[in-house]
């Protein structure tokens, strides 16, 4: 991690010192702003980043107030932090795609070197990605998403990588866990090359506030606290572990009217919502495929083609 980021400083980096700066994006104008935390003592190598999708505002403050408070003194390795990942979005205010490409930055992983803005920002990450011992990816609700606080791991990359996952996602406190086989996010392209970690969801609709902050924070401080690379005890948190998660994407322009609400218990076959025209007329139903908790839903009137919709964590069988 120290020599990747080397090259991105003035200086030579040192045991117990803090450094920023911006990660440059070859061949776009996209420059990453970071901080790099070189702790006092010897430790693991952590990658956190925040702002993948530019319209999720709590993890974006979250890793900010983080990178300022942290103290090198206090600690083991090093961390790095990205915030935000896609600054262009952020600026925007634009949810999921980024601006040069209209690509979502989440869906290119593990990206391309001489690809597309979205994939070659992805490809930066990536080398980082390959050099840390854990991931941690901060999200949260989208302009147009509600969501109930959850977290994924990826079950890529064999099954002690996602045991490593699975546990550092409980230690966050947020009520549920779930895993992914997904190969094109983030956390899959960090699973496949070896490097454990999760994506953590918290927040709503494009919005953010100190409690928000403050929780997120102390989530991810129990985790740093787990792998020794910050002092303090670990706190344990009783969570759910769900088998999967269901999305439903909408198969049609339009309007969205959900019929269920946010950590709902759904059973299989239960509406989950209709999508109308313009002059209010149904033109589609959308069902849930699965038993399970509604823990994402779509809060905008508008809605697009292949737009997630709703999404299902799935509670047993």
């Amino acid at each position: 991690m120290i020599d990747l980021i080397q090259s991105y400083l003035p200086d030579e980096t040192s045991p117990n010192s803090k450094s920023r700066g911006y990660i440059r994006v070859s061949g776009t104008p996209v420059e990453m702003p970071f901080t790099f935390i070189h702790g006092a003592n010897p430790g693991k190598s952590i990658l956190l980043t925040a702002g993948v999708h530019g319209g999720e505002y709590p993890c974006i403050e979250t890793a900010i107030q983080l990178a300022n408070e942290l103290d090198p003194s206090e600690v083991s390795g090093t961390i790095l932090i990205i915030h935000p990942v896609n600054p262009a979005a952020f600026l925007a205010r634009m949810q999921y795609y980024g601006p040069y490409d209209g690509k979502n930055l989440n869906r290119v992983f593990p990206g391309k070197a001489l690809g597309s803005v979205s994939e070659r920002i992805a490809y930066q990450v990536h080398q980082f990605q390959q050099a840390a011992d854990f991931f941690l990816d901060l999200h949260g609700g989208d302009i147009h998403e509600g969501l109930v606080p959850f977290v994924i791991y990826s079950e890529l990359g064999g099954s002690e990588v996602a045991e490593q996952s699975r546990q550092a996602s409980a230690l966050l406190g947020f009520p549920y866990v779930v895993g992914s086989v997904s190969d094109n996010g983030s956390i899959g392209a960090a699973a496949k090359v070896g490097t454990p970690g999760f994506l953590a969801e918290l927040g709503q609709c494009g919005r953010w506030n100190h409690v928000e902050v403050a929780q997120y924070k102390t989530a991810v401080i129990n985790v740093l606290r787990s792998f020794a690379v910050l002092p303090g005890t670990v706190v344990r948190h009783e969570v759910a572990f769900l088998e999967k998660m269901l999305v439903t994407t909408a198969t049609l322009d339009g309007c969205w009217y959900p019929a269920v609400a946010l950590e709902d218990k759904v059973g299989k076959g239960q509406k989950l919502g209709e999508i109308r025209d313009y002059f209010g007329v149904m033109q589609a139903e959308y069902f849930s495929d699965s038993d399970g908790i509604v823990l994402y839903l779509v809060t905008s009137l508008a809605i697009m083609t292949n737009d997630p919709i709703c999404a299902v964590g799935v509670t047993g069988g």
